[in-house]
């Protein structure tokens, strides 16, 4: 750490490390466990040449202790702030903290032993999230516009200004990266077709990629063409819009059957969205030198070359279970897969063998109603903030069992 500030870095394997300086000099701070803190002034004079930080081994008497399995680690908590969201970042963690209902939010970036790297306190616009892109990159999103973020090595900056209407589009249908091609789902059919289209780079050209649908769903609109209208073009204002209809002479009694009828038609298309066409979840991953479909209307993962065409596919059967929640997460550190289940309240992560299809022990989150999950090198992160409680949203990590499968490899086509 650089004294007196909150800007630091972690030394490699072999013990090097960088940081970026603007003016000298300096003092460092040094710590380790198991060694004494140390400090060193670095001068201009010094800062082309290659420094041995040599510590002294610290040993210490300690009071005994019990140990336990702590089933949950604390990564942020602040009696201030509250994590709106959070993403994996090259360096760590990048943390989205707000308080005051919004009215300042800030960034933090925290490395993996949860020391603060970086931090921006000046954010635009009302904050809403944080998203993660293929390229790695990591954008902050307000309610009108998004921002790559920028991690210089001291500081964080925003960069290339969006407008959110633009991005959210982009954002929504960036699927994957490989090599020069970016993999894009369009959805077509009020969500019940995702084609996959592959934009080579190089060639500058466009390619459908594989198209996923769900039959069953098509079928039922193909009998019901009304269904249509109503999942398409209907109105949150209806009242407003029948009587603009009707013109401004319109009794009362023929208000109050708009009304009528309007809210019947809002009933039928708010069931028809919520339980009939519910929106297809058939995501596209990168894996190795392959692309994966979890293609849960078919009940397989199919294998695909770069190119499109499938190799293999995996049958699969953990999307049929009523508590199945549509989310499979992907751990990028190990290349593992997770896909989640919600049972009273309480999530639990299973790791997927995507060879055979078979899922292995459940993990089961220490707290109920969780929010955000995400996996990485072997742990679940997700936030959490205990119900009709005072406490502000706060950020755990989990070790998961990843478990291992004994059955074969997948069918071959």
């Amino acid at each position: 750490m650089i004294e007196g500030t909150s800007f630091g870095t972690i030394s490699g394997p072999d013990g090097s490390f960088r940081l970026s300086i603007a003016d000298f000099p300096i003092t460092l701070k040094v710590t380790h466990i198991g060694f004494e803190d140390r400090f060193f002034t670095v001068t201009e004079s010094l800062k082309e040449e290659t420094l041995m930080l040599g510590l002294n081994f610290s040993a210490e008497m300690l009071e005994g202790v019990t140990i336990t399995d702590k089933k949950a680690e604390l990564i942020f908590k602040n009696e201030s702030y509250s994590v709106l969201d959070f993403e994996f970042h090259e360096n760590g963690l990048m943390l989205l903290i707000f308080r005051n209902r919004l009215k300042r939010a800030e960034l933090v970036l925290l490395s993996t032993m949860n020391d603060t790297l970086a931090i921006l306190a000046e954010l635009p616009g009302k904050a809403a999230n944080l998203h993660h892109d293929c390229l790695d990159n990591i954008h902050y999103v307000a309610k009108d516009s998004a921002y790559q973020v920028q991690f210089t090595g001291t500081g964080l900056n925003l960069i290339y200004p969006a407008d959110i209407r633009i991005f959210r589009l982009v954002a929504r249908a960036f699927a994957a990266y490989h090599n020069d091609n970016y993999y894009f789902g369009i959805r077509r059919m009020h969500d019940q077709v995702i084609e996959y289209i592959r934009y080579d780079s190089i060639a500058d050209a466009y390619v459908t990629f594989r198209e996923v649908y769900d039959s069953k769903k098509l079928g039922i609109l193909k009998e019901n063409p009304g269904h249509h209208g109503l999942l398409g073009s209907f109105r949150n204002d209806d009242l407003e819009f029948a009587l603009l209809l009707m013109g401004t002479s319109a009794s009362i009694d023929a208000q109050i059957e708009a009304l009528d009828r309007s809210r019947d038609i809002s009933i039928e298309a708010h069931y028809l969205k919520k339980i009939v066409y519910t929106p297809l979840y058939a995501p596209l991953f990168k894996s190795g030198k392959q692309m994966i479909i979890f293609n849960h209307p078919e009940s397989q993962i199919e294998f695909l070359t770069p190119y499109g065409e499938l190799e293999a596919t995996t049958p699969i059967d953990y999307h049929k279970k009523n508590d199945w929640e549509e989310m499979i997460l992907k751990d990028e550190i190990r290349d593992e897969y997770y896909t989640v289940f919600i049972h009273s309240n309480r999530a639990s992560l299973h790791p997927l063998n995507i060879k055979t299809g078979i899922l292995g022990p459940a993990n089961i989150l220490y707290y109920l109603f969780v929010k955000k999950i995400l996996v990485r090198n072997g742990y679940a992160y997700f936030t959490y903030r205990q119900p009709g409680s005072i406490e502000r949203t706060m950020l755990f990590r989990q070790k998961l069992q990843a478990g291992e499968s004994k059955y074969a490899v997948s069918n071959k086509k």
